[in-house]
């Protein structure tokens, strides 16, 4: 009971203080709270300064410590470069295609009488014309044989000239690229000899038939009507079809080539 008593005592003990000259009254276990309540908030400020510091001096050292930033930036680096974008060709404007040139021309120079010609490609004219028979041989060598030259003269104009005609060309007597490659192709049409056809080839043609005994007379390069019946003579004795116009069959048999 005396403890009790003690304990309510010392709970309802007053302090004198005195403040400004002035004195005041106050309970002792107020002043207790108030000053456990300033401890605390002391405390809680110092923590919260604590605590705020030690995360700026991690941050600090974070920006200043270049192993930190090389780290990250290693990190951030690509393993692999890049693959590069291909160029990209504009489609717009195909490319032009290059003309096409007859593998048997070339840079082909146009023949003609009293030109600047080319030898070897005038001995290819000559001897696809004979073949044709719109020329004969231009010589004969040492044996006889008939043999082409380098020469485009006026024979060989004319046999051009007969050429282009045979052929639908433009008839010039001048051997020009698209002569040249038609003269050269498969689908050349050859000469048959007909009736007032004149050319030399012909003056060849009547000297092998007054040779055979179907002609008389002199050869003159012309085809009139004596070496029109010449001709039918000569294909009717060798079953040939009888017209009257020596072709390729006819020509081949009557002159060997």
């Amino acid at each position: 009971m005396n403890e009790e008593n003690e304990k309510t005592s010392l709970m309802d003990k007053y302090i004198k203080l005195r403040l400004g000259g002035a004195a005041y009254r106050v309970r002792l276990m107020t002043l207790l709270l108030f000053a456990a309540a300033a401890i605390i908030l002391i405390a809680a400020i110092l923590i919260l300064a604590f605590t705020g510091s030690c995360a700026k001096n991690r941050a600090t050292a974070a920006t200043a410590d270049p192993t930190a930033t090389a780290t990250a930036a290693a990190t951030l680096k690509p393993t692999a470069a890049p693959t590069a974008t291909p160029d990209i060709t504009s489609t717009d404007a195909p490319e032009a295609t290059p003309a096409e040139t007859p593998a048997t021309t070339g840079d082909f120079k146009t023949l003609e009488v009293g030109g600047t010609n080319d030898g070897e490609t005038v001995k290819k004219v000559q001897q696809r014309l004979v073949d044709l028979h719109y020329l004969p041989y231009p010589e004969k060598d040492a044996e006889g044989k008939g043999v082409v030259t380098t020469t485009y003269g006026s024979m060989c104009s004319k046999a051009i000239t007969k050429f282009q005609e045979r052929n639908s060309l433009k008839q010039t007597g001048k051997c020009d690229k698209e002569t040249y490659d038609k003269l050269m192709s498969d689908k050349a049409t050859a000469y048959t000899m007909k009736e007032k056809d004149k050319l030399d080839i012909i003056k060849t043609i009547q000297e092998a038939l007054i040779k055979k005994g179907y002609l008389k007379g002199k050869a003159t390069g012309y085809c009139g009507t004596d070496t029109v019946a010449a001709v039918k003579a000569f294909q009717k004795a060798n079953n040939l079809t009888v017209d009257g116009q020596a072709g390729t069959k006819t020509l081949q048999l009557l002159l060997g080539y």
